[in-house]
């Protein structure tokens, strides 16, 4: 699956440089300033791939040192809200945080933006043209709840059973132009267990989607 993932937006950036070099798509510069985009963002995604592929595999063997702060939840927030807006600005689609007051957990900065950054993400790219994204952080309990919701494309039953797991990614016609590692779901899901926590998500097609999150508010340093 790694493979054929780094291979096929490899094999389409080489389909474009061969154009590009022969000038074999006539004398239109636009046409070729096209082909050059479409390289970036092929690159783009295979960058992304390499670095998620390296994190989960730090992770997964222990190796990936953790720095438990009194970590102020707000600012996380904002932060994996400001790394998404450029993409969500290209599309006017409205990124809204619901917190009250400050809010606070024994945490590694990293992995909370992780978790976050990823589920924004995802709520911007399979939303629709001026959609939204509503993001919904609450504490009660020793417990932190974070809720991220998008108007996008939605997901049947079957297809949210397979989140996830590593490099799935839900493949149809709506998402068939979507690039993404299938590892982003995956990395959330090792990093909410690792505060012994949960995660589920509801979703109806054409709708939207709704991935909930459950955390211990309390780690050993």
């Amino acid at each position: 699956m790694l493979a054929h993932e780094l291979k096929a937006p490899l094999a389409a950036i080489e389909g474009y440089l061969h154009i590009i070099k022969d000038r074999s798509a006539g004398n239109d510069p636009a046409v070729y300033q096209h082909m050059v985009e479409r390289s970036l963002v092929r690159a783009e995604h295979m960058r992304k791939l390499i670095v998620d592929l390296l994190d989960m595999t730090r992770r997964e063997s222990g190796t990936k040192n953790r720095d438990i702060i009194e970590l102020d939840l707000r600012e996380a927030a904002q932060h994996a809200i400001e790394t998404n807006q450029p993409m969500a600005a290209e599309r006017n689609i409205r990124i809204n945080l619901d917190m009250s007051g400050q809010l606070t957990m024994r945490a590694d900065r990293g992995e909370i933006e992780s978790i976050l950054t990823n589920l924004i993400s995802n709520a911007v790219k399979y939303n629709r043209d001026g959609g939204r994204v509503d993001i919904v952080i609450a504490g009660e309990g020793g417990k932190i709840t974070i809720s991220v919701s998008d108007t996008g494309i939605g997901m049947t039953n079957e297809e949210t059973e397979k989140l996830f797991q590593d490099f799935v990614r839900i493949k149809n016609d709506k998402t068939r132009d979507i690039l993404g590692s299938g590892l982003g779901l995956a990395i959330v899901k090792k990093l909410v267990q690792m505060y012994n926590g949960e995660i589920s998500v509801h979703s109806q097609p054409d709708v939207g989607s709704t991935f909930k999150i459950h955390l211990e508010a309390t780690q050993p340093s």
